[in-house]
């Protein structure tokens, strides 16, 4: 009797020790949900207050700008250095000869295609280092949504945006705080 009550403790122990470590361990990674978020299958996430508040979004738009600002400056400068050029050549054009004005014509119709040129082809690389970001921003979030829903097992995590395809959405279903918090601490 001692012997079979002992090993019922110690099998309730065990269990015991069993379901604590499996209630207070895991991914701590992986955010939890309560209410009716973790019953749906379906939930969403606020598209916009998700941009607002990823930091990793927030530092490359920063960037982003601020290398737009830079060369915006930069082509700015350039284009009214061309214009003073051109104003320069047409308060002096009568003065000069054919010949002169063929010259700084045809020098300036260069300037003026160079300045162009030159223009598109930073304005396309910019955008598509834009594109290049913004695919690895979503391939973050995709990456940290497939982790986070690993024991979830919803069939939709949706992205909502006001005016967009969605027009009414349970706010209950709202997993967007968790969200942020997840993946601002990856």
């Amino acid at each position: 009797m001692k012997n079979s009550s002992l090993i019922l403790n110690i099998v309730l122990l065990l269990a015991v020790a069993f379901l604590y470590v499996k209630v207070y361990s895991g991914d701590t990674d992986v955010e939890k949900l309560s209410g009716p978020a973790a019953a749906s299958k379906i939930v969403f996430v606020n598209s916009d207050s998700l941009m607002d508040n990823y930091s990793l979004f927030k530092q490359i738009t920063g960037k982003m700008e601020k290398k737009r600002d830079s060369l915006d400056k930069l082509f700015t400068t350039r284009g009214e250095s061309l214009q003073r050029e051109i104003q320069a050549y047409q308060e002096n054009g009568a003065n000069m000869s054919p010949q002169e004005r063929a010259q700084n014509e045809e020098l300036l119709t260069r300037k003026q295609q160079s300045y162009v040129a030159d223009r598109d082809a930073v304005m396309e690389k910019l955008g598509n280092e834009e594109k290049a970001m913004t695919d690895s921003l979503h391939n973050d979030l995709v990456t940290y949504l497939k982790k986070f829903n690993k024991d979830k097992h919803y069939d939709f995590i949706m992205g909502y945006t006001r005016g967009a395809g969605i027009l009414l959405v349970n706010d209950s279903l709202d997993i967007t705080k968790v969200v942020i918090k997840g993946i601002n601490s990856n």
